[in-house]
């Protein structure tokens, strides 16, 4: 007898616990002595004679109605688990079905007319494989694009088999083949006759068809003193590769066509200026040409999906006496455009800042700022009006011993070996949305502030100037305007460059600028459709299974957006777009075999029986209780 029901062995165990106690919970309850109505007094002597055996028989026949109820309680839970007459047929297989949803099952040469999808193709290769099962097998269906996703568990119920592999959508992703691999072996584990079907065009890069191991025994070199040497196996052994040397793996191509391709040829093209728009989102398309050659049956990376920094002008106001490093170094920056105050004509007048996308304070630090969004820079902020709180701390002769890499600010940038004589330090506070990017040791001497929709940026020390006690070679050196540069991005919203185009079916984390508090983004895909990814450590978890564009949102507790970045998602796989169909497949240096035909099994289900079990014990049990012979 087998067992082929969903429920975890344990998890059964618990339920039917359950399910006793509260039967024989319901039979105490619901005990009760039977009532008798007599006539005179002289029946009551009757009663009152009786024996203790009439008694214990009394007791037997409520038990006996309580063994009843809980036969037929148990009766049923078995039938739960499925349970198949006679032992398992040695015959009988275990399939696991590896059905190829990637990308390249669009293509649309299923059929010599060109009007059937390789997806197509396969539903049809598939259902006939399930078709040809026999009584006793049973089959997993298991859905192979970027991640492998189990789409139903063993069984051996056919139509409910074939609804699944109907139901199945290609996405825009490349094949996982590894991933499933690892997937299909852990389902089959401890299972007789294990069976892999991969049904598929066979677009798999090499490197997926490489790891693979068929053989779980490595040789093991004898050391001098004749004891086996582990090290030597474990040299040979790739840790990466999925073990499948006890199970039986089978290709099922989809396509046996032949098609022939021209050279594949690449061309590199560079536009330096591209037409100013609003719309920062590009799209580049291939065209097939009319007439003979011109179809096209994998048309899904025809099309290239791309988003372009906003380039808007900011204007930057430099609060600052005359300081020739400070303007010279933002004359590398052609976005922007310059004005200047000295900070008594700033404090007689703060309205002078408004209207500005930055303004730039040098060795000042006044106690009225520009209103939001406008960005602040400061160079050596003192006292109480610090955007950032100061601490007492002056370190003289400091090192930057530490950056944070992963701030917008802080890319390509090394600030090891700058000299600085003295420096103030900060004191950031996380929940007010402040973190430090520069250390010197373990004080915070550059931080930056998330406040609302503004950015601020702060640096303990001062730049060199006339009249300055201290003084830093800061702006002598390369990274200083690529510092400001970086600032001024990061100010603008352009902090992420080109970088927001990511592959689809491979997971990315996506900075997200100023989030504070949030644990999780929103993303709505290029359908519309809303899913949740987590956040951690202002990454966000992002992965692309349609070529499109993405919305990916931050909110605070209250629901207001806190970050926002838009991202492009294209095919970008080589081996995708390369359709030709593959009539064999190779894993791990072995060729892959088409499936032989399913021995003739046989698996009677034994719920049916159990049913009708169930049935005449319930009629027993009433024909008991009306009779009065268990009650």
């Amino acid at each position: 007898m087998s067992l082929l029901g969903p429920i975890h062995g344990m998890l059964f165990v618990y339920i039917a616990g359950g399910a006793a106690l509260l039967a024989i919970g319901a039979y105490i309850i619901k005990m009760r002595r039977r009532r008798f109505e007599v006539p005179f007094s002289h029946l009551w002597k009757r009663v009152l004679e009786q024996k203790d055996a009439n008694a214990l028989w009394k007791q037997l026949k409520r038990l006996i109605s309580l063994l009843l109820i809980l036969v037929i309680l148990g009766l049923v839970l078995f039938a739960a688990l499925d349970p198949t007459i006679g032992a398992v047929d040695r015959k009988a297989r275990n399939v696991v079905v590896l059905f190829d949803a990637s990308a390249s099952m669009k293509a649309m040469d299923g059929d010599e007319g060109g009007t059937k999808s390789r997806l197509d193709a396969a539903k049809e290769r598939t259902k006939t494989l399930i078709d040809s099962m026999g009584g006793g097998d049973v089959a997993m269906i298991m859905k192979v694009d970027g991640q492998a996703t189990p789409m139903s568990r063993f069984s051996s119920d056919g139509p409910m088999l074939k609804k699944i592999v109907d139901a199945m959508q290609a996405s825009d992703t490349p094949a996982d083949l590894t991933r499933a691999l690892g997937a299909a072996a852990d389902a089959l584990r401890d299972r007789t006759n294990p069976l892999i079907v991969i049904v598929s065009d066979g677009a798999f890069p090499e490197q997926q068809l490489g790891l693979v191991s068929w053989d779980a025994t490595k040789p093991v070199q004898p050391t001098v003193d004749g004891k086996s040497n582990n090290s030597a196996q474990w040299e040979k052994k790739d840790l990466a590769s999925v073990d499948l040397s006890k199970i039986d793996v089978r290709y099922l191509p989809v396509d046996l066509k032949k098609i022939d391709l021209a050279p594949g040829q690449r061309i590199k093209q560079i536009y330096p200026k591209l037409p100013g728009s609003t719309d920062n989102k590009l799209r580049a398309s291939l065209r097939p040409v009319e007439g003979a050659g011109g179809s096209d049956s994998f048309a899904l990376d025809d099309q290239a999906f791309a988003l372009l920094p906003v380039r808007k002008k900011q204007k930057v106001l430099m609060v600052t006496t005359d300081n020739l490093f400070l303007e010279g170094a933002l004359l590398v920056y052609d976005n922007i455009e310059q004005f200047k105050v000295t900070p008594a004509e700033y404090d007689a007048k703060p309205s002078i800042a408004d209207g500005m996308d930055v303004v730039i304070f040098d060795e000042h630090t006044p106690s009225v700022i520009p209103p939001p969004p406008a960005s602040l820079l400061y160079f050596h902020p003192t006292g109480p009006d610090s955007p950032i709180a100061v601490t007492k701390e002056v370190i003289h002769n400091p090192r930057i011993t530490e950056l944070d890499e992963g701030h917008p600010v802080m890319r390509w940038i090394t600030m090891t070996d700058v000299y600085m004589d003295q420096t103030g330090t900060f004191a950031p506070d996380i929940k007010k949305g402040e973190s430090t990017v520069a250390w010197s040791v373990r004080s915070s001497i550059i931080a930056t502030k998330r406040d609302g929709r503004r950015k601020i940026l702060a640096f303990g020390f001062s730049l060199p100037a006339n009249g300055r006690e201290s003084a830093t070679d800061l702006p002598m050196r390369v990274a200083f305007p690529m510092l400001l540069v970086n600032t001024l991005d990061w100010f603008a919203g352009d902090q992420t460059d080109l970088l927001t185009t990511y592959p689809t079916g491979q997971r990315e984390r996506i900075p997200l600028d100023g989030v504070v508090g949030a644990t999780e983004a929103e993303v709505k895909g290029p359908d519309g459709a809303l899913t949740k990814t987590p956040i951690l450590d202002g990454l966000a978890t992002f992965y692309g299974s349609r070529v499109g564009y993405y919305d990916v949102a931050a909110k605070d507790a209250k629901g207001n957006v806190i970050a926002k970045i838009e991202l492009a998602a294209n095919l970008a796989s080589p081996s995708e777009s390369d359709i030709a169909p593959s009539t064999e497949l190779s894993l791990g240096g072995k060729k892959l075999q088409a499936p032989e035909a399913f021995a003739i099994t046989r698996s009677r289900k034994m719920w049916t029986y159990l049913i009708l079990f169930v049935l005449a014990l319930i009629v027993m049990e009433w024909v008991t209780y009306h009779r009065r012979i268990t009650v």
